[in-house]
């Protein structure tokens, strides 16, 4: 493109860039010179004003000082210190009287004597301009005037400290700055007889420092503290009498150990007191010496400056006009110029709107705007072309969007509900077994189902997992049990193929439990060992465990023979559906699901999965999380009461299922063979509305689906119109997050049998045992749940070591254990409320028999209960 036909430099505004720039330049250098000149002067007048207060300080002392030494040295005064006559007495209240009439600052002229603690002996007051004999002697003894004026040498004037006047320890109105000043009288053997003292009002003074002090500078009185002694603004004086926290080195962000420092005063000068202050300290220093104090003239800098501001103002205001002026000429200039460019501004706003345009576009210029037309047309041509490509894509994308989300769900409910049927039935029958020749079978039955369940999880956890919604749920656990489980369910799979399978466990993990999420924990596992059988057509298969010497850390190995992985790929195996070749499956090809998850679960338990591989040669699946050994309570079962994990109520309780699957009915049937719970289970709305009104439920169980009836509307209104008045609880293979929007209180299939039965024991023995009042645990944990899930697995574990030290203490009528016992219980139940407890410990252990052992069991399965349900509540997922 040639210079000529630039459109940049036809549309320059007429050089506004310099104009603006010089006047700019031009108000900020008088600006400068103005600041320099008034900061000059104003220190000159800073210093002056600072020498007119300290003559009016000194002038003031200096009077004082002669009336003082006047009084002091009087032939009358002299004379009655001596004689004590009533002649002399006569002539000192007349000289008292008339320095009061004639010093118009003076309000109080005293003769203290030195005995009877300090007594004043003859005093004069000064009260709305008269001039009174006070009849009301004080003793002045602790004063601090009193102590020093008494102690200095004969002819030595004393001068106290300035502060606001008090009379019988309490400060009088209105506020009266005072200073003292007193001389010591002797007596004709040269011995201390009394002191004579002048209270010295300084309103007047301070008058004159008001006049002093100009509306820019501001005039300050302070100590070497930073109190005020005088500032304009009065409410801020005396603060250490008043009560109030005005200080100067608060006030203007000061130092005083630098800026009250000897060698800064000496230098005489105005500076910088702190940010935008000017101002010029004088030490006044008086009773030879002993009483130092410091005027302080200070001026904020923007005041000073408003003059030059205002320069500036008008600089600024004169700039924007200009610019003004300049702005419209050069619109002018460029809306001729421009019209081309609105034409390719208008066919780009219209296109932007997805609007069809026929708007010439200049493509024929040789300038900027031909370049951009002819830019824009092509630009054009290709976005409408990817457009319509990612339109396509995307709705294809929604459509399995939606396809995916749909089938997750009909599968999360298809296949929660059956599975928790069957781990809840296997649960019953592994407790209830008829022989033990039974026990392998169904023990093998629920592996099958436990690795059933987490082939599910796999699927419908991994979206959790993606999303950081999926969490560990920490509980005691043997590692080695649950890994020989994981290899018992495989050995098969391992024989079929002609594998040499083996397991080795660290000896550790076989004694001691752990603290760990043995689901989590079996589906990395699980998953490891599936993918190691999978890929490996001969050889081996070697799982190994073992806890890390000198650490907490449990590593779990998967080693085996098979095909291997390419050095490239290791580090790409947390990707969903890696492939090393696309036309190739399994170890060749994609991983699935199954790594991925292993990886996030690792990350989540706070650990990590490393691989070990090469092509042809074989992998090693290492995955490294940290664990919490588990100190078990051993507990003495002979000629022990009988154990029982639930209270026994003793009134009966109605409680309504609404289910429509038969295995879960089941379930749910043999769970409650209690005494104490009458169930009533139905499988239609009508007749659960029907039971509801006619029963009055103490508690109901209810699906989220009855028969594809969706049952969150009539759940809803039910409890909105206090229809359903007793707890809600739903069981459902539902997502939590729909659960949550009806009711607080969810079980999600598969369910733990134990947590539901937990939950209804809580909610039902409320009726007969006082509920424990967690308020102050979650106060003293500011409603952290990991902590108060620490809190709570201590309780459990301290309960249920409680129940076995209280039998073996009755059993041997140990009452010092006894005692022991009590005190660990009473705080539990003072911080908990565990008032039904409270009620059945009697301080002696011979008070307990069977029957109350009973009772005490009875209440700890209650409490328990509770614990239980307020760390699932805290932990929940």
């Amino acid at each position: 493109m040639k210079f000529r036909n630039s459109i940049v430099i036809r549309l320059a505004l007429f050089f506004t860039g310099l104009i603006i720039l010089s006047i700019l330049l031009s108000g900020y250098l008088v600006f400068e010179k103005s600041s320099k000149v008034i900061t000059e002067y104003a220190k000159t007048r800073i210093i002056h004003e600072s020498e007119l207060a300290e003559q009016a300080f000194y002038a003031l002392l200096n009077e004082v000082s002669n009336d003082i030494a006047v009084i002091a040295s009087n032939p009358s005064l002299n004379n009655y210190v001596n004689t004590s006559s009533i002649k002399a007495l006569q002539d000192v209240n007349l000289l008292f009287e008339s320095t009061l009439s004639n010093k118009a600052s003076y309000f109080q002229v005293r003769y203290i004597g030195i005995k009877n603690n300090g007594k004043e002996i003859i005093r004069f007051d000064k009260k709305k301009g008269l001039v009174l004999q006070s009849m009301n002697l004080q003793e002045k003894g602790d004063r601090d005037y009193f102590k020093e004026a008494i102690n200095i040498k004969k002819g030595e004037l004393y001068f106290s400290k300035i502060n606001l006047n008090e009379e019988y320890g309490v400060i009088s109105k209105p506020y009266t700055p005072t200073l003292r000043a007193a001389s010591p009288i002797f007596n004709a053997s040269n011995q201390v007889a009394g002191i004579v003292i002048i209270n010295v009002d300084l309103s007047k003074l301070y008058q004159t420092l008001d006049k002093i002090s100009k509306e820019e500078s501001q005039l300050y009185l302070i100590n070497k503290d930073g109190e005020y002694l005088y500032a304009p603004e009065k409410d801020k004086l005396f603060a250490s009498q008043t009560a109030k926290t005005h200080n100067f080195n608060l006030d203007f962000k000061i130092d005083s150990t630098i800026t009250l420092n000897q060698d800064n005063l000496s230098t005489g000068k105005v500076t910088n007191l702190s940010t935008n202050i000017l101002g010029y300290i004088k030490p006044l220093s008086y009773f030879n010496g002993k009483r130092n104090l410091y005027l302080v003239v200070a001026v904020k800098q923007y005041i000073l400056l408003q003059s030059a501001h205002k320069v500036r103002d008008n600089s600024i205001q004169t700039l924007l006009l200009v610019c003004f002026v300049c702005i419209l000429l050069s619109w002018f200039f460029v809306s001729i110029m421009s019209k081309k460019i609105n034409q390719i501004t208008k066919a780009i706003s219209t296109y932007d709107e997805g609007t069809a345009s026929d708007i010439p576009l200049p493509t024929n210029r040789n300038d900027e705007i031909g370049v951009l037309a002819r830019t824009f047309k092509k630009m054009k041509t290709k976005i409408d072309q990817n457009v319509n490509k990612l339109n396509a894509a995307l709705e294809k994308e929604m459509q399995a969007r939606q396809q995916r989300d749909e089938f997750l769900q009909n599968m999360s409910h298809e296949l929660r509900t059956p599975l928790n049927a069957i781990l809840g039935l296997t649960q019953l029958l592994k407790k209830n077994a008829a022989s033990s020749s039974q026990s392998p079978i169904i023990d093998a039955l629920d592996r099958s189902a436990t690795n059933l369940a987490g082939l599910v999880y796999d699927v419908l956890d991994h979206k959790k997992l993606i999303e950081g919604t999926l969490h560990i749920e920490y509980e005691s656990t043997n590692i080695a049990h649950l890994l020989k489980d994981i290899y018992s369910s495989y050995q098969y799979e391992a024989i079929r193929k002609g594998l040499d399978f083996t397991l080795e466990i660290d000896d550790r993990l076989e004694k001691s439990n752990f603290k760990t999420d043995p689901l989590r924990l079996s589906q990395m596992v699980t998953n490891l060992v599936v993918n190691a059988l999978k890929f490996t057509d001969k050889g081996e298969v070697k799982l190994l465990a073992q806890i890390k010497h000198r650490s907490t850390q449990l590593e779990i190995k998967v080693v085996d023979s098979g095909v291997g992985i390419l050095p490239e790929n290791i580090n790409k195996i947390n990707n969903r559906y890696f492939q090393e070749q696309k036309e190739l499956s399994g170890r060749y090809g994609s991983y699935g699901l199954g790594l991925s998850i292993v990886k996030l679960l690792a990350s989540l338990f706070g650990g990590q999965l490393n691989v070990n591989s090469k092509k042809g040669g074989g992998s090693t699946f290492c995955i490294t999380i940290p664990t919490v050994p588990v100190k078990e309570v051993k507990a003495d079962h002979g000629n022990s009461i009988k154990a029982q994990d639930f209270p026994e109520l003793k009134q009966r309780y109605k409680i309504l299922h609404i289910e429509d699957d038969t295995p879960t009915l089941e379930l749910v049937k043999h769970l409650f063979l209690d005494t104490s719970i009458k169930l009533k289970q139905v499988s239609k709305l009508n007749d659960a509305l029907s039971y509801i009104e006619k029963h009055k439920p103490n508690l109901i169980f209810s699906d989220l689906l009855l028969n594809h009836l969706d049952l969150k509307k009539p759940l809803k209104q039910l409890l909105k119109s206090k229809t359903i008045s007793c707890p809600l609880v739903l069981v459902s293979a539902t997502e939590p997050k729909i659960m949550q929007s009806i009711t607080s209180i969810y079980f999600q299939k598969p369910f733990s049998i134990n947590e539901l039965k937990d939950y209804t024991f809580k909610t039902l023995g409320s009726n007969e045992f006082s509920a424990p009042n967690f308020s102050n645990l979650y106060n003293n944990y500011d409603n952290n749940p990991e902590k108060i899930v620490k809190v709570l697995n201590i309780l459990i574990d301290e309960f249920e070591t409680y129940k076995t030290r209280i039998e073996k203490a009755i059993k041997r009528k140990d009452q010092n254990e006894w005692n022991a016992i009590l005190h660990k219980l009473i705080t539990h139940i003072n911080n908990l409320e565990l008032n039904s407890l409270l009620t059945l410990l009697p301080e002696k252990v011979e008070a307990l028999n069977l029957k109350g052992l009973s009772a005490i069991i009875n209440v700890f399965a209650y409490y328990l209960c509770c614990f239980r349900v307020e760390k699932r509540i805290n932990s929940k997922d």
